[in-house]
């Protein structure tokens, strides 16, 4: 008896060590893969990076904005792999001035309001939007007073809401053509009130999210029979508020388990989404513990775990309204059966499905798990993706910020119909506007002021350049010198740009050595081996640097001279402000914020910094240096480092000649048509996607 228990004793014993060992190895693996999903990109900087900049993008192009606007999915999220092409934004436009409610005595007694309702038969998560008017909702006695395109009876008589309205001018709506929102209080009354034994999410981050109500979304459910009355209920502004609250952990579980939809489960009616919600089902109902470095591949294989009990029961329950089923219309028997099979799979093999990842190469890490100098190389390869990744972020903030000054702050140049007083007016309130808003939409003051202040560089140079032109012409020279002092304060307020448009003043009053002063207090190198920025012409390969370096003269966005300006522009560049003038074309307002560059000069920064130390040079009698500067844009072009090279070829010939050298001045002007050819082919191109896209 005594020796049979001893066998039992010996075999627990080894059983609980082989469970240790397996235990540790799963830790270890854990640990590696932790170390390796931060070297391709996975980790904390990177997400709060992209959350940060998209953030920014969305509050500047909501400002000055009859609506609102909105940014989800992986590139705002930050839970893509740096490299990845397939990224998603989802923009969302919504009309915050429709009155959408839940309550009839809510209703507007003086505007149309639109009243949820449901019935029975209406799918969880989907409702109908009755059209109210004066307080009283309509219903087919009032259909004659209506537009026929955009409302329709449902099946009880309530004339409901089919298109997206946007408020006109008058209490009626109109037509919009921006993707369906419209914005309601509440109504996840479930998920406010359920029990959370682990206080995920906290009492304060659900009162927060409440706070926000809910969109509604121009879609019915798949399975409905009035599919075209319904709108979906979406809670994507709480659920993005939840990812960017994710732990460094377990926003590496939710990017390890889109690695393997993609590249292994890889069926269709699966999506980011599932796994999402599953993941936010999972944070709820466990401890705080399970979310450690150690255990990371655990919590993957709990997610996997709850996925596979909802292929088993058939009901995928949205986070925010349960009775939702996200499987239903796409989960049939065979599916089931292939979605199950496949979670199977993958908790039998375990940690070794990493081998079938090819998202950011970690099969590769795998392979080379034992190998340094492999993953050495590996590693520097990642690590310049990342690198490129992390500056081109930076770019696309910027490139919003040229978009929406395009759009709307310099319409107010053409509004002011040649009243450059009124330009410098608006110029004026709208500093003071931004620096008195406090915040847009839902974001913090602090994300406001940030992401506002990307605009106050380009207004200070357009209002300092518009200041001095016109103080240049005045004939009191009292007067002409307290503008033009006035103006050195917001020119220095403009980066790079505003640096070198008031040494463009300087030139303009002939202060020839006191521009020269202020060139040499630049560094010409780095001008010249970093190319500006350009929203008309951007480029792949972009590498930029921080946001910031624009205020710091470390790089610049390309310089550009209004019509309004000609008293500080030089004569080389007053033929790129005119040079459309006379040519018809029909204008498309959908795309005019990408394409407005017609009616002004633009040129790159290092080409301009080169052509004004050649003309200062000139000015002063070094003409070594002069024709160093002008040989210097030449090698600019060469090594590809310039945006506008027809300007740049232009200049050339300009200068060749005003020196009498006709021959090379013609040479420069066909090398200058050639280039504008090409450009304008990929303009056009360019032209033709933005017409495509929805938004």
């Amino acid at each position: 008896m005594s020796h049979l228990k001893i066998n039992d004793m010996s075999s627990e014993v080894a059983r609980k060590q082989q469970q240790a060992k397996k235990w540790s190895d799963e830790e270890n693996d854990s640990i590696w893969l932790c170390g390796v999903l931060d070297i391709i990109g996975v980790n904390d900087i990177y997400r709060k990076t992209c959350q940060r900049t998209n953030i920014m993008s969305e509050i500047i192009y909501t400002f000055q904005s009859q609506k609102s606007t909105y940014f989800f999915g992986s590139q705002c999220e930050g839970t893509f792999i740096p490299g990845d092409p397939q990224i998603d934004l989802d923009a969302m436009e919504c009309d915050e001035r429709v009155l959408v409610i839940e309550d009839i005595r809510k209703a507007n007694l003086h505007r149309a309001s639109l009243l949820i309702v449901k019935e029975l038969e209406t799918p969880a998560g989907y409702v109908k939007l009755q059209l109210v008017m004066s307080g009283v909702p309509c219903t087919s006695m009032h259909w004659s007073y209506l537009r026929n395109d955009i409302y329709k009876t449902d099946r009880l008589g309530r004339i409901v809401l089919f298109d997206l309205p946007t408020l006109n001018n008058v209490f009626m709506f109109s037509r919009s053509k921006n993707k369906p929102a419209l914005k309601s209080e509440n109504i996840a009354q479930e998920w406010l009130s359920r029990q959370r034994v682990f206080g995920w999410p906290s009492d304060d981050t659900i009162n927060e999210l409440k706070s926000y109500g809910f969109f509604v979304i121009k879609k019915g459910h798949t399975l409905s029979s009035e599919i075209d009355l319904e709108w979906r209920i979406s809670f994507s502004l709480q659920e993005r508020i939840l990812m960017f609250s994710l732990t460094d952990i377990q926003h590496k579980c939710y990017v390890v388990l889109k690695m393997i939809n993609r590249d292994i489960i890889k069926l269709d009616y699966i999506t980011s989404y599932h796994w999402k919600t599953c993941l936010f089902y999972v944070i709820e109902e466990n401890t705080k513990d399970v979310w450690k470095k150690e255990s990371l591949f655990q919590s993957v294989k709990l997610c996997i775990n709850q996925m596979l009990k909802w292929v088993i029961c058939g009901l995928c329950p949205s986070y925010f309204i349960p009775n939702d089923n996200l499987f239903a219309g796409k989960l049939n028997c065979r599916n089931r059966i292939l979605f199950e099979n496949k979670l199977e799979y993958l908790l039998n093999v375990g940690f070794d499905c990493l081998f079938l990842l090819k998202s950011g190469n970690v099969f590769e890490y795998v392979k080379s798990r034992k190998s340094p100098s492999r993953s050495s190389l590996l590693q520097e390869n990642s690590n310049k993706v990342y690198q490129e990744a992390l500056s081109n972020i930076s770019t696309c903030i910027i490139a919003d910020t040229c978009r929406v000054f395009n759009g709307k702050i310099l319409k107010y140049y053409h509004r002011a119909n040649g009243n450059i007083a009124n330009f410098i007016k608006f110029l004026w309130i709208m500093l003071d506007h931004i620096k008195r808003i406090d915040t847009i939409t839902e974001h913090s003051v602090a994300e406001t002021q940030s992401a506002l202040s990307l605009l106050t560089p380009h207004i200070h140079t357009c209002l300092a350049s518009n200041i001095s032109s016109l103080a240049i012409k005045h004939p009191n020279p009292q007067v002409r010198n307290f503008l033009l002092f006035g103006s050195l304060t917001y020119f220095l307020k403009g980066g790079l740009s505003g640096y070198l448009k008031f040494i463009s003043v300087l030139y303009a009053i002939g202060w020839y050595k006191e521009c020269e002063q202020c060139l040499d207090q630049l560094d010409e190198e780095h001008i010249k081996n970093n190319s500006s920025l350009c929203v008309c012409r951007i480029r792949n390969n972009d590498v930029t640097m921080a946001v910031n370096d624009i205020l710091e003269l470390k790089m610049s966005t390309c310089i550009w001279f209004l019509p309004s300006e000609l008293p500080i522009t030089f004569d080389a560049m007053k033929y790129e402000i005119f040079k459309y003038v006379g040519i018809s074309s029909k204008e498309n307002n959908s795309t005019r914020i990408f394409h407005d560059w017609d009616f002004r000069a633009v040129v790159d920064s290092n080409v301009y910094f080169l052509f004004l130390k050649s003309e200062i040079k000139r000015k002063l009698g070094k003409l070594q240096e002069s024709k160093g500067a002008l040989c210097g844009i030449v090698r600019l072009d060469c090594g590809q480092n310039i945006r506008h090279p027809d300007v740049a070829w232009n200049f050339l010939a300009w200068s060749a000649s005003t020196d009498q050298m006709t021959d090379m001045a013609l040479q420069c002007l066909k090398r200058s048509w050639h280039v504008s050819m090409g450009i304008i082919f990929l303009a056009n191109y360019r032209k033709k996607e933005m017409e495509a896209k929805p938004f």
